[in-house]
């Protein structure tokens, strides 16, 4: 696959690592689209100097509908996507509310599947192949208390990566998952203080893997769940 005008689309392309993605990508030569949720964040997003030459969409990707919308804004072929969109709720899982479980589920799953099914076509219609990378958690893998139902949610996105990386296989199309532990972004400085941050993976590392698991050089790799856990 080469790079020169590939499309790649980024959801949750304005957060820490999905935007640390998009302009890692755009410095390997493709054409990248990001996703903002809404008009207000998508504005101050493209106004930062770093930020240029990224295409920003504003999308809800909790709705289906309003996904097929973002797939046929951004157009067929699609040589890469990579679906960062998620995000944290810890507690007992006793102390969830209705709407907690709802939300976590929505962020850290359902939008994936939308933003997959929806992208099928885009990504099949590549004709070198495509490729895909989805982002879990290393609480896929290892679980843990306060974070049981972000965790399982985090595994369903590993185990789509698994399952699709097979589904998708005759048509040309890597699925792979990266887990990352906690990275090193100022949110998560913030919320724990305390921590050593020198053992936390960067953004910009975990961009890094990204970029060569949607590179040429890993065309084989498919249906891999990669750990980038740092020092932690």
């Amino acid at each position: 696959m080469t790079t020169g005008k590939t499309k790649a689309l980024v959801t949750g392309g304005t957060g820490a690592l999905g935007s640390e993605v998009g302009r890692v990508l755009r410095e390997a030569g493709f054409e990248v689209h990001v996703t903002a949720l809404d008009a207000d964040m998508a504005s101050s997003f493209a106004e930062m100097p770093e930020n240029r030459g990224l295409t920003v969409h504003v999308a809800d990707l909790f709705d289906f509908d309003r996904t097929k919308m973002l797939m046929d804004e951004v157009g067929a072929p699609l040589g890469a996507l990579v679906a960062t969109l998620g995000g944290f709720l810890g507690g007992p899982l006793s102390a969830l509310t209705e709407a907690d479980v709802d939300r976590l589920i929505a962020l850290n799953l359902t939008n994936a599947v939308h933003t997959l099914r929806h992208a099928y076509p885009l990504l099949k219609a590549h004709p070198d192949g495509a490729r895909v990378v989805l982002v879990s958690a290393r609480g896929a893998a290892a679980g843990g208390p306060g974070a049981a139902l972000y965790s399982a949610a985090k595994a369903g996105i590993a185990n789509l990566a698994l399952s699709l990386s097979q589904e998708w296989l005759e048509d040309g199309i890597t699925v792979n998952a990266i887990l990352p532990s906690t990275m090193d972004t100022p949110a998560n400085r913030r919320d724990m203080p305390d921590a050593d941050f020198s053992r936390w993976p960067t953004t910009r590392e975990v961009a890094d893997v990204v970029a060569f698991l949607v590179s040429d050089a890993a065309r084989i790799i498919s249906g891999g769940v990669v750990p980038v856990y740092g020092k932690g």
